[in-house]
């Protein structure tokens, strides 16, 4: 099901998608609300500032990191999928290595084992990959910034002469007609004789209108935060550029995580685990699992694995014995042995961390079939791919959790589903909760500290201040 899938999607804390909606929301209001402030020029300066960051970002760390596989990789003649982790853990990767010359694509073998040879130039490969696409991200906005900044200056400096034209044109001409003079008030007539018309359309409002995958685009968020703030125009915008940086980064890469693992115990309390996501806890295979208790025992196997790494692993750190880290080693290949062997994929943990995404499998097809959602995914293990031995312990705990509450219950597809629409209204409210304050009250707030900090008003106050220096040039022109 689809609403499975799109669940699956906003759960996941790796995946773009959350991070995305999230910005979009806060691009939104902050746009709306500049141009409540600000009017048009505001709002415009903003626009091209958040929605134009949100390009960068969201497409400058991928087409960079595209660009350079197709490049520096290809000459190098390295696979880039294959992960640097893997070649730095002997044991999964003897074992991947094993596994791969049994697939029979055997460019997957060929690639994993160049990789390996050459090691080094692997691992400083990815290193300059990673470095590079964040520069090259960051250059992108930085462009991005210097130009909006310019254009917006451009539109209040032509916006301010095309209004003093007009000034210019009334005093001199309609102000002093006789009709015009005939038909005023006396006491307007005065007043327009000693005093200039005031430019409030102007000043009061025009202007800015101006941002694993996620850590990565943490690292850009926050060197985009730091490019912001050091570009800022005026006090007032680097204060609001501080309480809105703030509030993204927070809500985007800190807030998410914690407020669905706190309706996760909130709901465990409730004798509903929701910790797996929506399209494995509406799974058949789950379902038939837990009724026949095929789950309790393949999470029994797995956790016997795992456990074994975790209590060689406290051996080492107490004793850094010989004998120690041979037992890490040997305990360490035996759940990788086990992962990767053929008879054991219909294992309950190991077909719902597949499902999950936490064992990546092999999808056949390009990139722009990728793109297109018309790749085929072969189900079978990724040689190229790390998988992480905590990931699978959290797995079995929550699949253990899982049957534990269900097998309580009389009719476990009935409890399944509930648990299920407990997950989905769980990252619906987590999401919710977020756009909330990113869509509305952070927008808000900054306006509030405008008007607090600027006698009450609203306006734009980079506009403000351009028109202040274009006064000043004015009127030195006129003396």
């Amino acid at each position: 099901m689809l609403i499975n899938k799109v669940t699956s999607a906003y759960g996941d804390h790796s995946n773009l998608l959350p991070l995305f909606t999230k910005d979009v929301v806060n691009s939104t209001g902050m746009t709306a609300f500049s141009y409540d402030a600000g009017g048009k020029i505001e709002a415009k300066d903003r626009g091209i500032d958040e929605f134009g960051t949100q390009a960068i970002w969201m497409g400058g760390l991928p087409g960079s990191k595209l660009l350079i596989d197709l490049t520096a990789y290809k000459l190098a003649k390295i696979d880039p999928s294959v992960d640097v982790r893997l070649l730095r853990d002997k044991e999964q990767l003897s074992v991947a290595q094993k596994y791969a010359k049994t697939l029979k694509d055997k460019n997957i073998s060929q690639s994993l084992n160049h990789a390996v040879k050459n090691s080094k130039l692997a691992q400083g490969l990815f290193l300059g990959k990673f470095a590079a696409a964040t520069a090259m991200t960051l250059a992108a906005f930085f462009t991005l910034v210097k130009v909006k900044q310019h254009y917006t200056k451009k539109q209040i400096e032509k916006q301010f002469w095309a209004k003093k034209s007009e000034q210019h044109f009334y005093n001199n001409n309609v102000a002093q007609s006789p009709a015009f003079k005939a038909f005023m008030p006396a006491g307007q007539q005065q007043k327009n004789n000693n005093k200039n018309v005031a430019f409030k359309g102007l000043g009061t409002a025009i202007s800015s209108f101006m941002f694993d995958p996620v850590k990565n685009l943490f690292i850009v968020d926050a060197g985009i935060t730091g490019e912001r703030l050091i570009a800022s125009r005026t006090k007032t915008e680097f204060a609001e550029t501080a309480i809105k940086e703030g509030s993204l980064l927070f809500f985007l890469y800190v807030a998410g995580r914690y407020v669905q693992q706190s309706i996760e115990k909130l709901s465990e309390k409730f004798g509903k685990p929701i910790e797996l996501n929506a399209e494995v806890l509406s799974s058949g295979y789950m379902k038939d699992a837990i009724s026949s208790g095929k789950a309790a025992e393949d999470v029994k196997t797995v956790k016997s694995l795992t456990n074994a790494v975790k209590t060689a692993k406290e051996n080492l750190k107490a004793n850094n014995s010989t004998a120690n880290k041979t037992a890490l080693s040997n305990a360490k290949k035996a759940l990788y042995e086990f992962i990767y062997d053929a008879k054991n994929q219909d294992n309950t943990v190991v077909k719902a961390a597949k499902h999950a995404g936490t064992i990546k499998t092999i999808v056949e097809g390009g990139w722009f079939k990728k793109l297109t959602g018309k790749a085929v995914n072969t189900h079978q293990i990724d040689p190229h791919k790390f998988i992480s031995v905590s990931s699978i312990d959290d797995s079995a705990d929550n699949i253990d959790k899982l049957y534990k509450q269900a097998v309580k219950h009389n009719n476990i597809e009935a409890f399944l589903k509930k648990c299920r629409n407990m997950k989905i209204g769980s990252v619906a409210a987590n999401m919710g909760i977020t756009c909330l304050f990113l869509g509305l009250i952070v927008p808000y707030s900054m306006m509030k500290y405008r008007e607090k900090h600027q006698n009450g008003k609203k306006e734009f106050h980079v506009q403000s201040e351009i028109e202040r220096q274009l006064e000043q040039s004015f009127k030195g022109r006129v003396a």
